[in-house]
């Protein structure tokens, strides 16, 4: 059974996630389905060992849930292993926000990303979404008009545009800005909306 989306919603709320919710979460799956079933596959097995990878390697920040002593106190820095082992370790999800940005491919789970959490086509969504679509392939296309720099023959270079906007935005709001990186996913569908909500109709450089 997937999540449904509205429920991330709730994620947003922890600043920390357990592994075995994470690997959940990041295959689309409900982590309660995940633990309850003892539900595993190939790919939550790759993805398992790419994190623990990363653990291990120190390029995600995590802490000890802890364990509580005989007079109360809670006991933690327990050695990696033994929290893997006893499900004790807690990611830090803004490192595991950066992890996914850095990887050699695209993958922005909507655990993390809440922009991936919007259909890429708005096929019987509001029309503010398809408006929005529509105004920015607009404006693609006159950045497009404006400089070669943000062309691809007669068309609008997502890409580039994508790129220019993440470091737009790095500039002003510093580097751990949400969304932008992706920006040019959102640009392409854009202009697939675009060319199929006026199909005879050309942009006039």
């Amino acid at each position: 059974m997937r999540h449904p989306s509205n429920c991330l919603r709730y994620w947003d709320l922890s600043s920390q996630i357990r592994l075995d919710d994470a690997i959940a979460l990041w295959c689309n799956v409900d982590p309660v389905e995940l633990g309850g079933l003892g539900f595993d596959t190939h790919c939550m097995s790759a993805k398992r060992a790419a994190l623990v990878t990363a653990l291990r390697e120190g390029r995600l920040e995590y802490e000890d849930l802890g364990i509580v002593g005989s007079h109360g106190q809670r006991i933690k820095d327990a050695p990696l292993d033994e929290l893997l082992q006893r499900d004790r370790l807690l990611i830090h999800k803004d490192s595991l926000r950066r992890w996914f940005e850095q990887l050699p491919f695209e993958d922005r789970p909507a655990f993390l990303f809440d922009e991936m959490r919007q259909p890429v086509l708005p096929d019987g969504s509001e029309a503010t979404e398809l408006n929005s679509l529509k105004a920015l392939a607009i404006m693609g296309h006159l950045l497009a008009r404006s400089s070669n720099v943000y062309r691809t023959g007669d068309r609008p270079n997502a890409a580039q545009i994508g790129q220019a906007v993440a470091e737009a935005a790095q500039q002003l709001f510093g580097d751990d800005v949400r969304g932008f990186k992706s920006f040019h996913k959102k640009m392409s569908e854009a202009l697939k909306v675009f060319d199929r909500e006026l199909p005879k109709r050309r942009w006039e450089n």
